[in-house]
């Protein structure tokens, strides 16, 4: 061959990897969310909130891997692209790069963004109770990252922790508990994913913390005997709002539940409520009896219902969504100042055992509360429904103000069965 036409050859065809090294420093610092390619399978990977991380895209075996480098605050340029060589290397020998990878992502994993790493998957198909999801990572972002946010995950050490917990142990005793079972839950995910050999350092900590001295806070409840003024103000309001917190508290229900209401889940032939697991607490489906009041509620929302929106409570802005969160609790503190919607629910309570003298179960029961096993429990709702059907009506009629009903020696049941035959 001509030693010309060999050297042209030569330069045309490189072997190895085709390392292009198209990234800059400025770039890696300021680029924005997506996947940005440096050459040779080395990727900046930018996510929504911010964070930064090296991915190493190879063929491992004959199957396409993806490897984890580490955070972009953590490990500069120059050093991801070490980093990757070495496992080309590796992969090119036939050894496994998923060995050494793990040994380094650890130490190349800032608390942060692993941090936001779990909130995403902890709540990636959730969409009951928005506000905690909100809380989870907020809390850390307020109380743990300025402190710890930068380290790796693999050298943080127990007095780290501490030094976050400790100035809101005694001031913000709830808060620290769930900053520190968050941030628990954070390490026990870097345990799973061995970035760290030496444990979850967050682990019996609270047991070495100061003992605290606050009690725990319940919603404030208004007394039962105030229920029935209340309904008489909200009854003399056509808002849509005054009618969810009307229905609430017939109910008995989170207000959560009640927003989420829809046409579909009403049956006013049966005069029941089948809410759905995913509307629940306990994730269980539940059939709420609806009393007398409550049908009647509903007939008058009714007949203002449009084609829009399946809610039976739908934001007056937006009628594809329920109403707001804060929509009831304003409306009731223009009334009560202080008092809490879940609050009703105690009054409820208390009415049912001081009052009343309702069972226990059919106490708990009639709030969705869980109770014993899960078989015990779909014992209970289907065989209480009928004590939980009395119940309420007998709490519609208070909170109606028909308290003559409660004086000794009436029979509210016999009163129950008569409106019960006429509604038929």
């Amino acid at each position: 061959m001509d030693d010309h036409l060999f050297d042209e050859s030569q330069r045309r065809v490189k072997s190895g990897p085709h390392v292009e090294k198209k990234l800059n420093a400025a770039f890696v610092r300021a680029a924005g969310p997506g996947r940005h390619a440096d050459g040779g399978g080395l990727y900046l990977q930018v996510d929504r909130s911010g964070a930064r991380r090296w991915v190493l895209r190879i063929v491992v075996r004959g199957r396409r891997r993806d490897f984890g480098l580490g955070s972009a605050k953590l490990v500069p340029l120059a050093e991801a692209r070490e980093k990757a060589m070495e496992l080309r290397k590796v992969a090119r020998s036939g050894g496994n790069p998923k060995v050494r990878e793990r040994e380094s992502e650890g130490r190349a994993t800032t608390f942060e963004d692993l941090a936001r790493q779990v909130h995403e998957r902890k709540f990636k198909d959730t969409k009951h109770n928005g506000k905690h999801i909100a809380q989870w990572i907020k809390t850390l972002e307020t109380y743990a990252f300025p402190s710890i946010g930068d380290l790796s995950v693999a050298d943080i050490h127990q007095d780290d922790i501490e030094s976050v917990i400790d100035p809101i142990w005694m001031k913000k005793p709830e808060t620290a508990r769930r900053v520190l079972q968050r941030i628990s839950t954070v390490f026990d995910h870097a345990c799973g994913k061995g970035y760290r050999a030496r444990g979850n350092p967050a682990t019996g900590l609270r047991n070495l913390m100061r003992k605290q001295q606050d009690k725990p806070e319940h919603f404030k409840a208004m007394e039962y005997l105030d229920v029935p003024d209340l309904m008489r103000k909200l009854n003399s309001s056509n808002s849509i709002g005054a009618a969810a917190l009307r229905f609430t508290i017939l109910t008995a229900l989170r207000s959560g539940t009640v927003r989420s209401a829809t046409w579909s889940q009403i049956d006013l032939g049966e005069s029941r409520w089948v809410i759905p697991a995913e509307n629940m607490k306990t994730r269980e489906e539940f059939i709420v009896p609806l009393s007398l009041s409550a049908r009647t509620l509903l007939l008058e929302l009714g007949e203002r219902r449009t084609k829009a929106s399946d809610l039976v409570f739908p934001s007056p802005k937006n009628p594809q969504k329920p109403i707001s969160e804060n929509t009831m609790r304003k409306l009731l503190q223009s009334h009560y100042a202080g008092a809490t919607v879940h609050g009703m629910r105690a009054a409820f309570r208390t009415w049912a055992r001081e009052i009343v003298e309702a069972p226990d179960d059919v106490a708990e029961v009639s709030l969705a509360h869980a109770i014993g096993t899960k078989t015990t429990r779909a014992y209970n709702r289907s065989n209480l429904f009928q004590d939980r059907e009395t119940l309420l009506e007998q709490w519609a009629m208070w909170v109606s103000g028909e308290l003559e009903w409660f004086a000794d020696g009436v029979d509210i049941n016999a009163e129950i069965l008569r409106r019960s035959m006429e509604d038929t």
